[in-house]
Order: C-alpha cells, then sequence, then structure tokens
C-alpha cells in the first residue's frame, strides 16, 4: 500500500508468525536512531537437539545460532549471526550426570569455563557470589555480524535477546580471550558481565542486577 508505515506492516506481518513453528523467533530492541540508520527487527534463533533419553554426556549441551535480521527503510538485510551453548544443568543433575565431565567432553572451551567459575560439581565458588537461583548454564561463544550492523550495537541486542529467551534464569558466562568473543568493553558493561580475576572468563549473575547501571 502506498504511503504505508514499513515498521508497521513488519509488525503486523510478524505478528502473524507460526506458533508451531521449529524457529524460535522473538523481537528486538528496535533501535530508534535516524530513519537511515538500519535497526535489528528480529532473529530467528535455530537449535537442534537429540531426543530423549540423553545416554551420551555431548547431549546435554546445545548449541543455539540466532540468525539476525535487520530493516533499512522498507528493506530487510541479513545482519549476520550469534551463537551460544546451552548446557541443561539442571536436567543432568537430576539424572545423575556430572557437569565437570560434561564440560570435559564437549570441548577444552567449556572446560576452561567450568574450571573458572565451578569447584566441584555444580556448586559455583564461594568468592564469586554467585547466587544460587540459576537453572542451566548460557555460554555466549561467538558472532559474525559485519559493518554498519557492528556499530550500531546489534551484537549486544541480539545476545539479550538470546539470554531472555534461552537463560533468563540461568548462569551466563563468556570468555574475554582474543579471538573468541571479541567485545569492547562498553559491551562486556552493557551485557552486564564481571571478569574473573585470573581467567579470561567472565560471568552474568541473573540473580543480581547489571552492577554497571547507574540506580537513580
Amino acid at each position: 500500500m502506498e504511503g504505508e508505515n514499513p515498521r508497521i506492516s513488519y509488525l503486523l506481518q510478524w505478528l502473524k508468525f507460526d506458533p508451531y513453528s521449529l524457529s524460535f523467533r522473538d523481537l528486538l530492541p528496535i533501535n530508534m536512531q535516524h530513519d537511515a540508520s538500519p535497526y535489528l527487527s528480529f532473529v530467528d534463533f535455530q537449535l537442534s537437539a537429540p531426543a530423549v533419553p540423553w545416554n551420551v554426556e555431548e547431549f546435554f549441551v546445545q548449541e543455539i545460532t540466532g540468525v539476525l535480521k535487520a530493516m533499512n527503510g522498507d528493506e530487510e538485510q541479513d545482519a549476520g549471526t550469534v551463537k551460544l551453548f546451552k548446557v541443561q544443568v539442571s536436567k543432568a543433575v537430576n539424572e545423575g550426570k556430572n557437569l565437570r565431565s560434561i564440560c570435559e567432553t564437549h570441548s577444552e572451551f567449556l572446560t576452561g569455563i567450568y574450571s573458572s567459575i565451578f569447584k566441584d560439581g555444580c556448586d559455583t565458588k564461594r568468592e564469586l557470589r554467585i547466587e544460587p537461583t540459576w537453572n542451566d548454564l548460557l555460554v555466549l561463544w561467538n558472532y559474525d555480524v559485519p559493518e554498519p550492523f557492528r556499530s550500531a550495537g546489534f551484537v549486544v541486542q541480539a545476545f539479550e535477546t538470546a539470554i531472555a529467551v534461552f537463560g533468563a534464569a540461568d548462569l551466563i558466562a563468556a570468555s574475554m580471550a582474543i579471538g573468541e568473543l571479541d567485545l569492547t568493553i562498553d559491551e562486556w558493561k552493557q551485557l552486564g558481565f564481571m571478569k574473573i580475576a585470573g581467567t579470561p572468563i567472565a560471568y552474568r549473575d541473573n540473580g543480581y542486577t547489571n552492577p554497571y547501571e547507574v540506580v537513580e
């Protein structure tokens, strides 16, 4: 329709999504900058899991890929991807599995995450003062977001949405090591991560508010 607002048109289209789709879709906070700037409109989350029972330790870790889409005027564009790991800690504990063994079996990456945060089994290190209210472990892994979307804040928006969808009640972790999750200091702060002294690992305790936010 001539003169139709593309943002309203998109929202109306999105509301017609199939609730039975195997692809998780969630609206992202819209970047309401100048109309000429692209803004992140939605992300399609793709996750594949083996059918239960999970007799193999690797099955307790699922890879999540978020495919970003952006609106620029009335044009929709591919804006990159973000990737995460979901470690099903609660289910593992209920089935008598060992979290350390699950992480070690999966990869050196998750082993490093485990060793930095946990001391034994599923107990977190006391000095980190992590609230014992979390269910699973959600790990931010990597991203591939080109310009101009990178500079427009898409990475933080996408990871925040992934946390809201898959880890609202989880313990969140990531690696700040060079060559892994290369975020700026401001982006780490926006995401609410705190670095663990003596390690490249950072974590976010969803039992607390963002420690960098100023409360008025």
